[in-house]
């Protein structure tokens, strides 16, 4: 053999090797990225379990945390309270958790509003009326933009009854299977707010405006107010406790003056000379308490590079510890 022949045959050997060597590395770099793809998966699907777990131990330390508020204040919660709005954080191995608990307690129930649908009697027939003026004074007090009041009652009520005849300004399936829509009312209370932006006439601006002032608890009874928790933004509410005989903004004033500590009850808080002189028949004193019914809790878990955020609702009877009404996942 020549020895450019052979010189032929060494390069195209080099050649060979290189490329074997070249596809080896090719092969090697795509399984380690797979593998390290699929363990960074696997420490994120851990500790996003982990932070599930997590949740369930912070709704177990709001429970605990609120038993030791109403131990303390003999059941009755008050603004600017210690440990009331306040963050409270723990740390935990890998990470940190935060919690914050409000009263939630200071809100019109629009599923009360389901009654107007379903009333049957003369005293549930009153109830529905009752709880469709009321909303739609709550509108009038917030100065809510969008169509009149009467039309954004009617239009929730035909969400929630169970038939198809749409009242006045109302809106049934006929409305929504239209072109763009292509939904059917829901025939049951709101399970969530967030249920408002399906519904005619609640735009995207109105539900936020009403947020502050609604909730769609899965009791269809009226909510009580707690007076010494409630904040300026909530004032069209006691302005509708007293019928709309004061307006939002002496509500707001009403609240400011609030005495340190809350009013000891009702009737204190009706010496107001703001709101002494209302008739007594104005005022909605089956509405108004010094006591809460719900607690809402914000807990935001970081663990190993994972943040999740769950907002959780309790319920408080006074005879027990709280009751879990839900617990949502948030973003």
């Amino acid at each position: 053999m020549t020895p450019t022949a052979r010189s032929n045959e060494e390069g195209v050997a080099l050649v060979t090797v290189l490329m074997i060597v070249a596809a080896m590395s090719a092969v090697a770099v795509g399984l380690s990225s797979a593998v390290l793809s699929s363990t960074n998966r696997a420490k994120s699907l851990d500790a996003s379990a982990q932070a599930g777990w997590l949740a369930l131990s912070a709704e177990e330390f709001g429970r605990s945390a609120i038993g030791d508020l109403m131990a303390a204040t003999e059941g009755k919660l008050f603004a600017n309270m210690p440990g009331l709005n306040s963050p409270i954080p723990f740390e935990i191995e890998g990470g940190l958790i935060t919690v914050t608990g409000h009263d939630d307690s200071n809100c019109f129930n629009l599923n009360s509003l389901r009654n107007a649908a379903q009333a049957s009697g003369d005293v549930e027939a009153t109830t529905a009326v009752s709880a469709r003026q009321s909303f739609e004074m709550l509108v009038e007090l917030a100065e809510i933009d969008g169509p009149d009041p009467e039309a954004l009652t009617a239009a929730l009520v035909d969400w929630m009854d169970g038939d198809q005849s749409p009242g006045l300004s109302g809106a049934e399936d006929s409305y929504y299977s239209g072109p763009g829509l292509n939904y059917r009312t829901s025939g049951q209370p709101l399970a969530d707010l967030s249920e408002l932006y399906a519904i005619r006439y609640f735009t995207p601006k109105t539900v936020e405006q009403l947020r502050p002032l609604v909730c769609a608890r899965p009791s269809e009874l009226s909510q009580k107010l707690n007076i010494n928790t409630l904040t300026e933004r909530e004032a069209p509410l006691l302005a509708l406790a007293v019928s709309g005989a004061i307006s939002t903004e002496d509500a707001r004033d009403i609240i400011f003056q609030r005495p340190p500590g809350g009013w000891q009850s009702v009737d204190d808080m009706f010496n107001t000379p703001a709101i002494a002189e209302i008739s007594p028949e104005l005022r909605r004193t089956d509405s108004l308490g010094t006591e809460s019914s719900h607690v809402a809790l914000d807990a935001a878990i970081v663990y190993r590079g994972t943040r999740r955020l769950f907002a959780i609702l309790y319920e408080l009877d006074g005879t027990g510890p709280a009751r879990t009404v839900y617990r949502e996942r948030k973003g």
